[in-house]
């Protein structure tokens, strides 16, 4: 096994950037697109709207809540591999669909199946950029993450046209070869190990000779390294888990009523639905923009993700106020450049509050937590709007979540300092600005931790218990 001090800079690191792109563009587009056969579903089998909902609703929760298990194959194997196998697993999910004679059947089979296998292809495309990536990682997020726009812009009409040839049952047999293609992206994902995999003991020789009782116990202690629940521990991961939940809870509900908002201030069905594709083009426009610009300014990224957040909350209370399509047009096309931060930093944020090496596991923690948000949103869009009779409350509701989810970040020891707190590394480097990062190994497990000042920074920051 052969261990890197350094990320590589050569040109392989933006195959895995492009290998990303298209795994965006099939994964989270296919997700966002897929309530085009939210129609031809409810009308198939006579269910109500709200259940028909749970198709995609549990899709986008499989596909987050489980990322744990996603970082944990990718831990015990290689991200290359899961994100084959996370291919081939989606594209067997939209065959089976092709059967269903009932909604449960769609349950398990578009919701759980499917899920199940994007979830596989889409956090380990991300642990693999921080992995190959340091100084430029959030630019690289940034163009990774755009194809997500990319695919939201693209795969509605393409799922339409696929009903319209071949109905519904057509369509997903031939929707089923969209994943596949991401095979042909997680072989070129060429495995990376940093020095901290082999200083944190994470690649490891198995003696010779060893007893079943002595391989059991090396299982076990294989299995929770390889889940990493010791993160959840650190006060600092922990809280901005949280941070996220507030995002995604608040973002989710704008998804629910927007196009109901709209045709209620009299904007015709067809112009309303467009609104999504602003947002996605808007967003595909400002991840690689935003990634650039993190990189490059200065500021910390802590202070830019909390500024898109920010701007974030702003705009979805200022949606109840756009009284004509053009005001709705224009709060989307700012909607999109906002959350184009917020999405290209979500991989860079986890890198900071745990380490490169324990990226994958990070990812996956982090991810439950926005999958959770994103159960949770629309449902409580849904109960709002029933109590009250009025979409606006949604709107403002979710820009609270949004701004409580900023200042949330405000409770982590030193996250506001030009400095990394990463867990698991003991590196200590200087940026080209001359200012020391720190990271802390094993930063909490014996129950205690300091900030060091530095001459270099000039800095000197509080003291924590991690």
């Amino acid at each position: 096994m052969q261990f890197a001090e350094k990320p590589p800079n050569g040109g392989w690191r933006w195959v895995i950037v492009a290998s990303t792109f298209f795994l965006h563009v099939v994964v989270v587009g296919s997700l966002k697109s897929f309530g085009v056969f939210y129609t031809e579903f409810r009308e198939v089998f006579q269910e109500s709207a709200g259940v028909t909902s749970f198709i995609s609703s549990i899709l986008g929760a499989a596909l987050l809540m489980c990322s744990p298990f996603a970082g944990a194959l990718s831990n015990l194997t290689s991200c290359r591999a899961v994100i084959i196998a996370g291919g081939v697993i989606s594209a067997v999910g939209l065959v089976v669909s092709f059967f269903a004679q009932t909604m449960i059947h769609l349950f398990f089979s578009v919701g759980l199946l499917t899920g199940f296998g994007f979830s596989l292809m889409y956090s380990p495309s991300l642990a693999m950029i921080g992995r190959y990536f340091d100084k430029r990682h959030a630019t690289a997020n940034g163009i990774g993450g755009c194809g997500a726009g990319i695919g939201t812009f693209a795969f509605p009409p393409l799922f339409q046209f696929l009903i319209d040839e071949f109905g519904w049952r057509g369509a997903l047999l031939v929707a089923a070869s969209t994943p596949l293609h991401g095979c042909v992206c997680g072989a070129l994902m060429r495995p990376i190990h940093p020095k901290e995999d082999h200083k944190e003991g994470k690649v490891n020789i198995e003696p010779q000779g060893s007893t079943d009782k002595q391989g059991l116990v090396t299982f076990c202690d294989k299995i929770m390294e390889a889940f990493d629940v010791t993160l959840l521990k650190h006060r600092h991961f922990l809280l901005y888990c949280m941070s996220l939940f507030g995002t995604s809870l608040g973002t989710s509900m704008i998804y629910v009523h927007l196009l109901a908002h709209a045709q209620n201030i009299g904007v015709e069905k067809t112009p309303a639905a467009f609104l999504l594709s602003v947002l996605g083009i808007s967003e595909a426009v400002s991840r690689p923009l935003h990634g650039w610009l993190s990189d490059r300014i200065h500021i910390s990224k802590v202070y830019y993700y909390m500024i898109g957040n920010t701007g974030l909350a702003i705009l979805n209370i200022a949606i109840p106020f756009g009284r004509t399509y053009t005001d709705l047009v224009a709060c989307m096309v700012f909607y999109g450049l906002f959350s184009g931060s917020f999405n290209a930093l979500l991989a860079v944020m986890v890198r900071i509050y745990s380490s490169a090496s324990r990226i994958s596991s990070g990812l996956g923690w982090a991810l439950v937590f926005e999958g959770t948000g994103y159960l949770l949103g629309p449902p409580v869009a849904g109960w709002l709007y029933d109590a009250t009779g009025d979409y606006d409350v949604s709107f403002y509701t979710a820009g609270i979540f949004v701004f409580l989810s900023v200042v949330v970040l405000f409770l982590i020891p030193c996250s506001t300092t030009r400095r990394s707190l990463s867990l698991g590394s003991d590196s200590r480097e200087s940026n080209k600005y001359g200012i020391e990062t720190v990271a802390f190994r094993n930063l909490g497990r014996d129950g205690k931790g300091m900030c060091r000042s530095d001459s270099v920074s000039g800095h000197r920051n509080p003291v924590f218990q991690a």
